[in-house]
């Protein structure tokens, strides 16, 4: 049976897919375990492409799946909704999905070296490119799959729709005293944090599902 790789950017993203999935700490940002009978391993590799790339080294990978959040670029797009991408190859991934009978939408995914806080440049991006959704990692991962030959897929899901702006002055940090030294100093955004505290929740508990349904049906 095929392993799988899971790759998921921040901490925010892997620690709950990993409780989600009865995946095990193995390490720092690693996790692994068996689903569906099926071995899994998930690592955490950081934001940004060049993070991406270097957590991949070393890896083979039956399957790899670029995982966790996306910014929607087109207007009709909502929290919670999946969108998965054929970064190389995978018909038997791409056709498991299919048969879940989850609602998702299967279309491209942009790159961006940053968080894009704005609408207007998320739906600049959108117009411009055609693209679903975008995220900072899937685009490393792909050129990591077609280097190799090794089927991979992304599997997102929307956390920030396109008209969702996020404070400007937000750090992009893991670093929990970081962002609550930044919520004192910021008593005007509690209600913003607080809304996509909601939507962080909302969006990993339907990736988890959606995997789970996929590991199932493989």
């Amino acid at each position: 049976m095929t392993s799988l790789l899971l790759l998921a950017a921040t901490r925010w993203e892997a620690v709950p897919l990993a409780s989600r999935l009865g995946l095990t700490r193995a390490g720092t940002h690693h996790w692994s375990g068996r689903v569906a009978g099926r071995a899994v391993t998930l690592r955490q590799t950081a934001m940004g492409a060049e993070r991406t790339a270097a957590a991949l080294a070393g890896a083979a990978p039956g399957l790899l799946i670029s995982t966790g959040f996306a910014g929607a670029l087109q207007s009709g797009l909502r929290t919670g909704e999946l969108i998965a991408e054929e970064l190389f190859p995978c018909p038997e991934a791409a056709a498991a999905l299919r048969r879940s009978g989850f609602p998702m939408h299967f279309g491209r995914l942009a790159h961006s070296d940053r968080v894009l806080a704005d609408p207007e440049d998320k739906l600049s991006l959108g117009r411009s490119t055609g693209a679903l959704a975008v995220d900072m990692e899937s685009s490393a991962v792909r050129a990591w799959a077609q280097a190799r030959g090794t089927p991979a897929l992304a599997l997102r899901v929307i956390l920030d729709e396109a008209a969702f702006a996020f404070p400007r002055d937000l750090p992009q940090s893991e670093d929990s005293l970081t962002l609550a030294r930044y919520a004192a100093g910021h008593p005007a955004d509690w209600p913003r944090l607080a809304g996509l505290w909601l939507r962080q929740r909302q969006a990993s508990k339907a990736l988890a599902f959606i995997l789970q349904c996929l590991l199932e049906t493989l």
